[in-house]
């Protein structure tokens, strides 16, 4: 799943009504000459030509948050010190041993220095299964591949099919399964065909027949998914 590269030109701070502040990436525009807006993650982000004032680019974000403000998300899937989303479910971090097996937290030891590489450590076991799961579905042998995982501004998720390699953004693991196998199926299905063309989305609605609905949760940052979203037997 590829977007264009982009470079990072500033992160503004914005106050929403409740004190709330939200930090927005504003990003330089390889073309066009208007700003556009779109969300990532939860994340909202600005994309702009390269000479707009930062009066004009805040203006423009104030502008979508009063519009979009259903979908500003006020709660990133991690907040230090605080709590992280895993598999959809919100976890509070804890260096409480009692608590290891607590469904509601994320252990941590005393002396971890970064919590998020135990996290990774996590999100790689469980592509390690699941995309070896959803391979299977596809005809897809994955058990020999390996999978990375990091911080990617560019993409999801990423395959290397000659090199047997995925690699996918490690937010992803802060989503309910049904939700990130869409970004699986998308780069599985990179294996038959690796351009973005029509004969790819054939393959990918094919496995995955609600992904465009599935990608926009993902883009939203809707870790704990649509209560009322019924999952299509396949």
């Amino acid at each position: 799943m590829f977007v264009d590269k982009r470079i990072l030109l500033r992160t503004i701070e914005l106050r929403l009504d409740d004190g709330t502040i939200l930090p927005v990436n504003v990003y330089v525009k390889k073309n066009g000459n208007r700003m556009i807006a779109r969300f990532s993650y939860g994340e909202l982000e600005i994309y702009t030509p390269r000479f707009c004032s930062k009066k004009l680019i805040e203006e423009f974000a104030y502008k979508v948050v009063r519009t979009h403000s259903d979908h500003i998300f006020a709660r990133p899937f991690y907040k230090e010190n605080v709590y992280i989303y895993m598999l959809g479910k919100k976890k509070y971090f804890t260096n409480d041993i009692t608590k290891k097996d607590d469904e509601n937290y994320f252990y941590i030891p005393s002396n971890t220095k970064d919590p998020l590489t135990r996290y990774k450590k996590l999100f790689l076991d469980y592509l390690s299964v699941r995309a070896v799961e959803l391979g299977k579905k596809m005809n897809v042998d994955l058990s020999s591949w390996k999978f990375r995982t990091g911080l990617f501004l560019s993409y999801a998720g990423c395959c290397f099919p000659t090199k047997h390699q995925m690699k996918f953004d490690y937010r992803l693991f802060a989503y309910k399964p049904y939700i990130s196998d869409c970004i699986i199926y998308h780069e599985i299905a990179h294996v038959f065909e690796i351009k973005h063309n029509e004969k790819f989305y054939s393959i990918v609605k094919y496995y995955c027949p609600d992904y465009d609905h599935l990608e926009k949760e993902v883009n939203l940052g809707h870790f704990e998914g649509d209560m009322d979203y019924v999952i299509p037997r396949h």
